[in-house]
Formats: C-alpha cells, structure tokens, sequence
C-alpha cells in the first residue's frame, strides 16, 4: 500500500481519534472486491477440512468474524501509518508495516479498548494469515513472492529468517543491526521511554555540570543521571557515570562534567546502545539461576532474530531439565516488557533497531575467553 509518512514506534493509543473514517469502513474500503472472494476462500477451506459447517473455522472464529477482524485491522494499519486509502489496495504489504501492526498498534487498540491484548493479536494473526494464503493462492498478491514469504512468517509469528545461513548467534545480531539504517536504529531506540530519559541525563550533561568540589561518584553530575532513572533499579548511575568516563563520552575540564558532541546522531545511538545493553544486562543479573539467565537472554535474542513465545521458553527448559525455572524466567521477561525493551504480547519481539544492544548484551556474557577488550 502506497504510503504518505509513517510513524515508526509510535502507535496511536485512541487509532480511531480524528479520523472521520471508522477503522472497519477503512479496511473495507482498502480490501475493496476482495471481500467476496476472500470469504469464498474461507469458507472453501473449511469444506476441504471436512467441517459440516463452513462458516465456522475449528476451535477458532467463525469465517465471518475472520472476515471482520481482517478489515478492522486493516483499518488499524491504514489509518495509524496515513497510508493510501486507494480502493482494493490490500494486494502488498511491507513485513515491518505487519510487524508494527501485531506488536503495537493492535495493543494498543487493546489497551484502548479493555480487551485482552494477547487475545486480539492472536485473533488478528489468523486473520492476516488466512488474507495472505488467499492473496498467494489467488495470485492477487502484487508485490514479490519473496515479501509475500516475508509477511507470511511475521504474521504467523516469525521474522522472515533472519537467521538464515547465519554462523552463529553473534553474526546474526550483527547482520540484523546491519539491516537497520542508522536513523531508523537511533529513531527504534529513542522510542524506549527509558532510553529517552538516558538521553535527555546526556544532553544534561553536555550543557555543563558544575562538580562543587566533590568526586564524580559524589558529585551532581551523578544526581543528574539518578534523577532521570529513579524509576530504573537496575541501572547503578554511579556505575553508569564512571563506565560514560571510562570510555571517554564524559570528561572533566575545569571542574565541570562534560559530554562533547552529544548531539551527533552517530555518538547518540552508540551512547543509547550503550545504556540499553547496560539495563538489559541488570535486569538479566536479578535472574536467580544461570539457567534462568540463560533461557530469558533467549528470549531477548530471539526478539530481534526468531520470536519465542512462553510454551517455547517452557520447552526449552525442559529439554534441560530447568522447567523449575519457568516462573523466574517469565518474571524477567515481564520486567522488559514493563520496561518496553520487548513487546506485550507473544511471541515477544523488540524494535529492529535495538539489535546492536541486544549483540553487546549476549557478547557480556558470552564472549570467549580472551576475546575481552
């Protein structure tokens, strides 16, 4: 769908608000004459399974709500990105556009609306999964078969095969946080309520912050950064400070905490990696079992490369004997949920741009001996 500007990570909490266009007329409006035959697929699926009733789909919704949830959702899309309201214009789509549907325009809806978040991306998976078999069965599909694939798997929960033909965990994070434009990584990070607060501590910072005398660990500069993550446990601002100092973003001159060039969009987004990793990294740490590090830092990495879901994180515990640890285990992911690090509903994803953090967490804790720095 021809797009006029997007809003990358920044979902409208009310999608509907301002918009004359209700998100159920939107859909339908882009869907256009693919409704009928859309429904005749469904509806011929079901009679192929062998169902006496056509119009019900097997411990799933009934063919009419598919229908429904497809359209809404493609209302959800359009109006949230301003895309091209062109009738039947439903014939390609972006797998980053499907992405940020799942993970946050169809929560927030939810979150809008007192529904059952998870309830309502699964119920709005299967509904694009059965319009994206139909565009590829139908040949109505506009755009190449290999985006079609793509979309296919981020609506049925994958990523396209990020990690295909990869060397190992580490090349994949690295090739993911290749794949990102550098804007787009800085704009995915600054969207993190917890980053921007970071960011804001830097640009604090760089203005000058007179040290009265004391030592670093003391002094206001540490005030600063204390201040804009009160909220934040996980993160020591002593340590954070002194690790700025250590790789020389923060200097001292004439008694004054300084962070030359904070503005520079490349210094930014290494300075965001940075602190992202470190808050990951913390909350890794309150895991009380290395098992339980080790299956949550799965899930993290997965995030960006494979999404896991709670009944994989299960299975991959038990296949180590570690199932004692599930509870740990989720109670760390919904701490990086609450955070915003990964996304509400399963399979838990993070934004593309948040590659290179998650790469400089797993190499803290998996770096091979003397590969440190």
């Amino acid at each position: 769908m021809p797009k006029k500007k997007k809003h990358r990570g920044h979902p409208a909490r009310q999608p509907v608000a301002g918009n004359q266009l209700s998100p159920l007329r939107a859909g339908g409006r882009v869907l256009g004459d693919l409704q009928v035959p859309f429904r005749r697929f469904l509806e011929a699926e079901r009679a192929e399974d062998g169902e006496q009733d056509p119009a019900e789909l097997p411990g799933e919704l009934p063919v009419e709500d598919v229908e429904a949830r497809l359209m809404e959702s493609l209302g959800w899309l359009v109006l949230s990105l301003e895309a091209d309201l062109g009738p039947a214009a439903a014939r390609t789509f972006d797998p980053g556009d499907l992405a940020e549907l799942f993970t946050e325009i169809v929560p927030a809806v939810a979150e809008h609306n007192g529904l059952d978040p998870q309830e309502l991306v699964d119920e709005t998976r299967l509904a694009w999964t059965s319009y994206l078999m139909f565009l590829g069965e139908s040949e109505e599909w506009a755009g190449e078969p290999e985006a079609l694939a793509d979309c296919l798997d981020v609506a049925s929960g994958g990523v396209g095969g990020a990690v295909a033909g990869q060397g190992s965990v580490l090349d994949a994070l690295t090739a993911a946080e290749a794949a990102v434009p550098p804007a787009d990584r800085l704009e995915d990070l600054r969207a993190l309520d917890v980053v921007a607060a970071f960011l804001a501590g830097v640009d604090e910072l760089a203005a000058g912050v007179d040290l009265a005398g004391t030592e670093l660990p003391e002094s206001p500069a540490v005030e600063v950064l204390r201040s804009r993550l009160a909220d934040v446990p996980e993160v020591d601002p002593v340590a954070l400070l002194l690790d700025l100092v250590a790789d020389g973003v923060l200097v001292v001159r004439d008694g004054r905490a300084l962070v030359p060039d904070a503005a520079d969009p490349d210094r930014r987004y290494r300075l965001a990696t940075f602190f992202l990793a470190s808050l990951v990294t913390g909350v890794l740490a309150d895991c009380p079992s290395p098992a339980a590090i080790v299956a949550a830092l799965s899930v993290v990495t997965s995030a960006v490369l494979q999404p896991m879901t709670a009944g994989e994180v299960r299975a991959f515990l038990e296949e180590s004997e570690e199932a004692g640890e599930l509870p740990a285990t989720l109670a760390v992911v919904r701490r990086l949920v609450d955070l915003g690090v990964l996304s509400p509903v399963e399979p838990w994803t993070a934004r593309p741009g948040t590659a290179g953090a998650v790469l400089d967490v797993v190499d803290g804790f998996f770096r091979p001996e003397g590969g440190q720095e």
